[in-house]
């Protein structure tokens, strides 16, 4: 057999197998791809935001490292980030005010994803990370919500109980609901 035809019969017998089961590399199946990439996306996570997020670590320069590095970095700021708005949307307290009610039941299907992706990159920016905030400014997107300030540390407390989780030391944790903090006047533009 020539090597034209054992290319076309390994393609043939390659289409006739599902997706999850079709070949990305030779002797990788997207599945095996799929559940490798989970563990170690599971992995990270619990070694990120746990083990490694201790508050004695540096940089090879000697120098301490950012709460980017101390939190584990974009997977583990992610996960977070992932947790709590889910949280939010949950959130009894935060359902009452009627904005932010209509937002969750009629735009959060497909909003959502994307504002987790804000929020990742928001707080990555805060944290000393690789990524600038680039999105609306914090008042803009908040505006039409008339946040209140009890409203605003609900929502810091659904961030305290996702880093409480993924059990984020208490330095980390403390200097992350400080930079939060820092957006309270951009974001609360209600006293009732």
């Amino acid at each position: 057999m020539d090597a034209q035809s054992d290319d076309r019969t390994t393609r043939s017998s390659d289409a006739s197998r599902s997706p999850q089961e079709t070949p990305t590399e030779p002797g990788l199946t997207r599945r095996a791809a799929l559940g490798g990439a989970a563990a170690l996306v599971g992995a990270g996570i619990a070694g990120a935001v746990g083990a490694s997020a201790q508050t004695d670590e540096a940089t090879p320069g000697g120098a301490e490292a950012s709460l980017y590095d101390r939190l584990g970095g974009a997977f583990a700021i992610a996960a977070v980030v992932d947790r709590f708005s889910d949280e939010i949307i949950k959130n009894p307290k935060l359902n009452e005010n009627p904005a932010l009610k209509a937002w969750n039941e009629n735009e959060a299907a497909t909003r959502l994803p994307g504002l987790k992706f804000m929020r990742t990159v928001w707080i990555i920016a805060q944290a000393g990370g690789p990524i600038a905030y680039t999105g609306l400014p914090l008042d803009e997107a908040h505006r039409d919500f008339h946040l209140t300030a009890e409203e605003f540390e609900e929502v810091g407390a659904e961030i305290v109980r996702a880093l409480d989780y993924y059990k984020v030391p208490e330095r980390e944790k403390q200097e992350l609901v400080a930079a939060y903090m820092t957006a309270m006047d951009e974001v609360v533009s209600s006293t009732s």
